[in-house]
């Protein structure tokens, strides 16, 4: 649940002081994340969001419409993007945007200040494997490929698709020795496309 206190200010599960107010239930926060994604993502025309090159919508016009749909407010979707494990989400002067994971049409190429990991992850199913190894990893329906920095977080991204998902191991060491970009956004890093010779598999969850 996501909350708060006018001595705590925001906070996430318990106040610390007892005396916040809950915002968001977690079914509700699950939800309102999900459909903020959509939005800022996928299919902000539907709605009438204007996103600029950057991918930043008036925040104003997107709390407008959350609280038509779900009756909330400014505090809420601050909330959400503050306690937003994966960093998916950004405000800034009067602004908000998804910060990867984009369909339409942004300019992506932007990156956070942080070493890259020299080993990165991939959750997918295991029937993809195959292909994966042959042809690489490839953005498919959005403008990057996702990459997560530790196993467990693969898995995770890899359980929104499969029961049990293959984690695919990336050297990105050497992918940016040999000239590909990597780009760091909060948790999940991103590049444009995966050769297979920088690929293999090191955990496999199921039989």
């Amino acid at each position: 649940m996501l909350g708060y206190c006018e001595n705590c200010g925001y906070f996430e599960g318990r106040c610390a002081c007892g005396k916040g107010k809950i915002l968001l239930t977690q079914e509700k926060r699950e939800a309102i994340s999900k459909f903020l994604s959509g939005i800022l993502r996928h299919f902000p025309d539907s709605f009438g969001i204007r996103l600029d090159k950057n991918g930043f919508a008036d925040l104003d016009e997107v709390i407008r419409i959350l609280r038509e749909r779900y009756g909330v407010g400014k505090r809420e979707v601050e909330a959400i993007v503050l306690f937003d494990k994966k960093g998916r989400f950004e405000i800034k002067d009067g602004k908000i945007r998804a910060r990867y994971g984009h369909s339409v049409k942004v300019d992506y190429r932007w990156s956070e200040e942080g070493k890259i990991p020299e080993k990165l992850y991939h959750g997918t199913k295991p029937e993809n494997v195959k292909s994966i190894l042959k042809l690489g990893l490839l953005p498919m329906k959005r403008n990057e490929v996702h990459l997560s920095e530790s196993i467990d977080d693969a898995i995770e991204v890899g359980k929104r698709y499969c029961k049990n998902p293959v984690v695919l191991e990336i050297d990105a060491k050497k992918m940016l020795e040999d000239g590909f970009e990597i780009r760091k956004k909060g948790r999940v890093y991103t590049t444009d496309y995966v050769p297979s010779k920088y690929i293999k598999v090191v955990e496999w969850r199921g039989k």
